[in-house]
């Protein structure tokens, strides 16, 4: 008998995704891999019926504002608040060792539960259990350099003082805590894991500066152009993430953009907000940036971009206003009639749109 023909003689197999899981769990295949399989089986078996992919079942409430997702995000940052600067604050009763050997107990405990609960199906619990992991990383890193005694430019003070001042020796808990969080990702789907690494970009772009230009604030420009640089690669890394990590079809729940497409334009706008624009050609620059951001916006259906566009747009009417033509008395009412003229020229081409739209049906009928 052919290899064909005893292949085919073999009785069908039928999974569930319990039993997937089950697997998953037993080590047979990792829990992200499992997930996948699951999603692909769904959307296998409703392609062929024409149907929409339904989400996965789950013991756990859809995300939304309802008290379950409050309750979610509150316990962890109770936890966050508890472990990241509470626990920090203890220096001198705990030292560094100390310091270093509860926050590897919080991280494991914290990790492997929130990798079990993700097994059990409860996605957004396990997954903010695993952020609260990765959120540990700068005060890991902290008790590790103040043990062994090496700092990147100096010891730089307590750990309390990491959120409020800035200051070349904290990249590399910046650095550590973006790699934490992109491993994470790797095994844990859950958007808001770029959160911390989003967040510590954000800071990179001010340590950064600090450490390559010094205490000296004579070159301000320098350091904006760090800042504008790093956010833009932040942005970058969203894109990426959000065209990598992001299925068709998968809930705006799971936005894996979102909080690099924040902390990137905090970091972007300001440093090219904050940079020094002597000439009026380079604030008419400044203010195409601008409109290019809110271009942008719906391109990539950002709201993100159209805030800080929007904004950067109003600073430079701003300046039109009080600098450039603050002795004109008809410049007020040219700026409306240009607000008015563009608000009735999106009125028109929208109906334009809709007739053209109603004219091709009616032929189609």
């Amino acid at each position: 008998m052919s290899n064909s023909s005893s292949e085919n003689s073999k009785p069908e197999l039928l999974l569930t995704p319990s039993d997937i899981h089950r697997a998953a769990q037993e080590g047979v295949l990792t829990q992200s891999d499992a997930e996948r399989l699951v999603q692909w089986g769904y959307e296998q078996r409703f392609n062929r019926l024409l149907l929409p992919v339904p989400e996965l079942p789950s013991p756990e409430l859809r995300k939304g504002l309802n008290l379950v997702t409050v309750a979610y995000y509150f316990g962890a940052m109770l936890m966050i608040s508890a472990c990241a600067w509470f626990l920090g604050d203890k220096w001198n009763a705990l030292g560094s060792p100390g310091i270093f050997i509860t926050v590897m107990i919080y991280m494991v405990v914290a990790g492997m539960l929130g990798f079990w609960l993700r097994g059990k199906g409860f996605k957004v619990g396990g997954g903010l259990l695993v952020t609260v992991a990765v959120s540990l990383v700068p005060l890991l890193t902290y008790s590790i350099e103040d043990m062994l005694h090496i700092w990147p430019n100096g010891r730089p003070g307590d750990y309390k003082n990491y959120y409020p001042w800035i200051n070349g020796s904290w990249i590399v808990m910046e650095l550590a805590t973006v790699a934490a969080a992109a491993i994470a990702l790797r095994f844990t789907r859950f958007a808001f894991l770029t959160a911390p690494m989003a967040f510590s970009f954000w800071f990179l772009s001010m340590d950064l500066a600090e450490l390559i230009f010094g205490n000296s604030y004579l070159d301000w420009n320098s350091r904006a152009w760090v800042s504008v640089i790093v956010g833009l690669i932040t942005l970058l890394i969203g894109y990426g993430l959000d065209r990598t990590l992001h299925r068709q079809g998968e809930s705006r729940s799971e936005d894996f953009a979102f909080w690099c497409y924040l902390f990137g334009m905090l970091a972007f706008w300001g440093g090219l907000t904050a940079m020094d624009s002597g000439s009026e050609i380079k604030r008419i620059v400044y203010a195409m940036l601008n409109g290019g951001l809110i271009g942008l916006s719906v391109k990539l259906r950002r709201a993100t971009f159209l805030v800080f566009g929007a904004l950067g747009v109003h600073i430079y009417l701003g300046h039109l206003a009080y600098e450039v033509f603050k002795d004109s008395f008809f410049f007020p009412f040219v700026l409306a009639l240009l607000g008015l003229s563009m608000i009735l020229l999106t009125v028109y081409m929208q109906r334009r749109l809709f007739l053209k739209r109603e004219e091709h049906q009616g032929h189609e009928v």
